[in-house]
């Protein structure tokens, strides 16, 4: 059972904003968010993170004052991405931005139109894979998804697989409960680990043969889980940023200029300065725990 969110402090919400007006003001930025690409939008108190993240990693520290977080969430690759032979595709397609887009929007909608301050959210790492702001924690705060075993990853109950990007403001909107009963595991996955003791992530990528998951699961929810990050970063996030430091590295390290001159003109080191450039495959080259979840699965079937 996911931890219930209590629901906005007086202080939350007490301003010159009649109270009264606060839940279609919430609806109005629900609805610009929506306009603007976002699949779901979801809403968080600030001081719900307090309970899960150190200080520095919270809004008030990226926006003192803070009152809400709206949590912008999109499907990412196309339908057809997904039945894809050429597994590469969805790391080139699969992340076209449109969270980002919305929650721009709102963050000047919310500025232009109510006088308040509003910021996107800082979401990407800046050392290691901790980032400033966690965006799967603010969706689950949401009531957008709950955590999974698959790499920890937050399944929104209707889609799945989302990506989520977050807008910090000092307007008082209504906050969402999270959501009531975990989203993993599907009660299929929950019959196949009774019939082979895996579900179909842990199937794709069991830790127990070099893989990054496993997990137990009792009376039809999770026990206990593994996902082992690091082994996975090394097989999912091998171009973009991380890969171009790997391979700096290794040319830091090369004494022979023919040899240097190789790695250079590689197809490995113009990927990763595209990845950096574009930011596309600097997402994720592995989607396969992904792609054998039943969560959402039905909304991928197109003739």
């Amino acid at each position: 059972m996911v931890a219930e969110v209590p629901g906005p402090a007086a202080s939350d919400l007490s301003d010159s904003v009649d109270t009264g007006r606060i839940d279609s003001l919430t609806e109005e930025i629900r609805q610009v968010g929506l306009a603007s690409g976002a699949t779901v939008v979801g809403i968080a108190p600030p001081s719900a993170f307090n309970d899960f993240v150190p200080a520095g990693h919270r809004p008030e520290d990226f926006l003192p004052g803070a009152r809400s977080v709206v949590v912008a969430g999109t499907t990412g690759p196309s339908k057809a991405a997904w039945q894809s032979p050429n597994r590469r595709l969805m790391e080139i397609t699969g992340y076209d931005f449109r969270e980002n887009v919305a929650s721009l929007v709102m963050a000047e909608h919310i500025e232009a139109h109510h006088d308040y301050m509003a910021i996107q959210a800082p979401s990407l790492p800046t050392s290691g894979h901790l980032p400033p702001l966690s965006m799967m924690l603010a969706a689950v705060l949401a009531g957008l998804g709950t955590r999974s075993i698959a790499a920890n990853i937050v399944l929104n109950p209707e889609y799945g697989l989302l990506y989520y990007a977050a807008v910090i403001s000092t307007m008082p909107l209504l906050p969402d409960r999270q959501l009531d009963e975990n989203v993993c595991p599907a009660r299929s996955c929950v019959r196949l680990y009774e019939q082979e003791g895996r579900t179909p992530c842990m199937a794709v990528c069991p830790a127990s043969e070099g893989g990054c998951i496993d997990a137990t699961i009792q009376d039809g929810r999770i026990a206990s889980s593994f996902y082992d990050r690091e082994r996975c970063a090394t097989r999912a996030m091998n171009f973009g940023i991380r890969g171009h430091i790997k391979q700096v590295e290794m040319l830091a390290e090369i004494e022979d200029s023919a040899q240097r001159r190789k790695v250079l003109h590689s197809d490995d080191f113009r990927r990763n300065m595209a990845g950096i450039g574009r930011f596309k495959e600097s997402v994720a080259q592995c989607f396969e725990c992904m792609r054998v979840c039943p969560v959402g699965r039905y909304r991928r079937k197109l003739k």
